[in-house]
C-alpha cells in the first residue's frame, strides 16, 4: 500500500512539475541521540515552508524546475507581517493564517519560560522544501545550517516541513 502511494506521488510530481523526479531514499542518515536533558538542551527551528523577510531577503526561486536549494536566516523576534512565503508547492491557506504553523517561536518561548526545554536558538533556519534534485542541499547547503548550528552550541532542531 505504502509503495503505491509513493508511485502515485511521484507520478503527479512528474507529471505536474518535474518529469524526471524520482524519490531519493536516504538510509544512511546519521542519528544524534541527545546527550542531555531537554531541559537543558538549546533548540533551533527549522522550516521548509519557505518564509523570508520581506525587508531583508530576496524571495526563494519558487517557480524554477528544479526549486531552491538555499536558505534564509530570521530572527525569532521578527515581527509577522514582516514575513512572506515563496513556495508554490503547497497549500499556503494555514501558514499565510499564522506563521506559527512553521515557526512555532511563541510555542518554544513558553516551552523555555516553563522550563521544558533549556534554551530557544534565537535564529531560525528556512529553506523551500521543493527540491526534486537535492543534491545541492545535501552536499552543501544542509552541512553549511549544521555548521552553523554546531559552532553555537544547537543541540537540536525542531523541523516543521510543509
Amino acid at each position: 500500500m505504502q509503495n503505491t502511494r509513493l508511485e502515485a506521488a511521484q507520478a503527479r510530481i512528474r507529471e505536474g512539475w518535474y518529469p524526471g523526479f524520482v524519490w531519493v531514499a536516504n538510509e544512511s542518515a546519521p542519528w544524534a541521540p541527545l546527550t542531555k536533558p531537554l531541559s537543558e538542551t538549546t533548540v533551533a527551528l527549522v522550516s521548509t515552508c519557505g518564509l523570508y523577510r520581506s525587508d531583508v531577503h530576496v524571495p526563494f526561486a519558487a517557480w524554477q524546475d528544479l526549486g531552491d536549494p538555499s536558505f534564509r536566516v530570521i530572527r525569532d523576534d521578527t515581527p509577522p507581517e514582516r514575513l512572506r512565503i515563496a513556495h508554490a508547492h503547497y497549500d499556503h491557506h494555514h501558514v499565510a493564517t499564522d506563521h506559527e504553523f512553521a515557526f512555532p517561536v511563541i510555542h518554544f518561548h513558553q516551552l523555555v519560560k516553563d522550563g521544558v526545554v533549556g534554551r530557544g536558538y534565537p535564529w531560525l533556519f528556512s529553506f523551500m522544501g521543493y527540491l526534486p534534485e537535492p543534491r545541492q542541499l545535501v552536499t552543501e547547503t544542509a552541512p553549511e545550517v549544521a555548521r552553523i548550528l554546531r559552532e553555537d552550541g544547537v543541540d537540536a532542531a525542531f523541523l516543521t516541513p510543509c
